[in-house]
């Protein structure tokens, strides 16, 4: 039942993340990438607060910092476990962002994303992580999936590279968060990861120059809090919960939906329209899905996991 919850908590996730794809490309035409993801991840953060509180106040807590932190170093975890999701999301997020600044679609930035279902299972070799051979196989339907849905690529630009960055280090935000989960608070994680992403990101981008003008912030301002409040507080947060109920790699092929809402967001409201090859490659991505979901026998023991 807790693997139903963290699937279900994925998928929601993974709706909010492809939706926001759209009002980050429509964010692009008032202001600057690095501000646009500092402005969100700062939106982030205060419904964060919120939720922290509203969850102390439930669980008829004293509301306080550090949850259930309560020793030295569970807050220096949580602590540490901010920082670096804060660091690595910070990074992913703005090359994201530029990608979208060099004038990619929402559905083609959503499917170069979405190549982390192939980067986390190899990465995680590094990490002695065992895959079965089922998961592999999904991955692998998955990448077909998301190649179908490009219809190739022909010529690699600015913008290509910079999503295919973020894709490299969503991959190592993945089992970044799996190294810190299961010992933290995931609200309370999730919310200094924003800390710190929106520090990180509002000081570059006045370090390299950025515009930011008080009319052009307002008039983008739906896009940020959108993209803060639902793409980043609710679903990094569900992601940080699921994870703590699922295969990293099952999580990651889940979150490949994320591509088929890109592309579905972006023809409900940009007017990017569904090709043949692109409705085909979302059915394959479907079907990765489903076998990432299915039962997997261990050797020996006929039990299954």
């Amino acid at each position: 039942m807790k693997k139903v919850w963290g699937s279900a908590a994925m998928i929601i996730a993974t709706i909010l993340w492809g939706m926001a794809f759209s009002a980050q490309s429509r964010g692009m035409d008032y202001i600057d990438p690095l501000l646009f993801t500092s402005l969100r991840s700062l939106s982030g953060v205060a419904a964060l607060i919120i939720v922290i509180m509203v969850l102390d106040l439930f669980r008829y807590r004293r509301l306080s910092v550090w949850g259930d932190a309560g020793t030295r170093d569970e807050k220096k975890e949580l602590l540490r476990g901010g920082w670096w999701c804060g660091i690595v999301l910070a990074i992913a997020s703005s090359a994201q962002q530029y990608g979208l600044k060099f004038e990619l679609s929402a559905g083609k930035t959503g499917f170069l994303t979405a190549l982390y279902i192939v980067i986390v299972p190899v990465l995680g070799i590094f990490f002695r992580r065992k895959t079965p051979l089922l998961l592999w196989s999904a991955v692998a339907v998955g990448i077909a999936g998301a190649y179908i849905l490009c219809g190739g690529v022909d010529n690699i630009g600015k913008g290509e590279w910079c999503v295919i960055l973020c894709a490299v280090i969503y991959s190592i935000h993945i089992l970044v968060i799996d190294h810190y989960v299961a010992n933290c608070d995931c609200v309370r994680l999730s919310c200094l990861q924003f800390i710190i992403a929106s520090l990180v990101t509002g000081f570059t981008s006045l370090a390299i120059g950025e515009s930011w003008q008080s009319d052009s912030i307002m008039a983008s301002l739906p896009m940020w809090v959108y993209c803060g409040v639902g793409s980043s507080a609710v679903a990094f947060t569900l992601q940080m919960v699921s994870q703590k109920y699922l295969h990293p790699v099952t999580a990651t092929l889940l979150m490949s939906l994320e591509s088929v809402f890109a592309v579905l967001g972006g023809w409900l409201f940009l007017n990017e329209k569904l090709a043949r090859h692109e409705q085909v490659g979302c059915i394959v991505i479907f079907i990765a899905v489903i076998l990432a979901q299915l039962p997997v026998q261990k050797k020996g023991n006929g039990k299954h996991e």
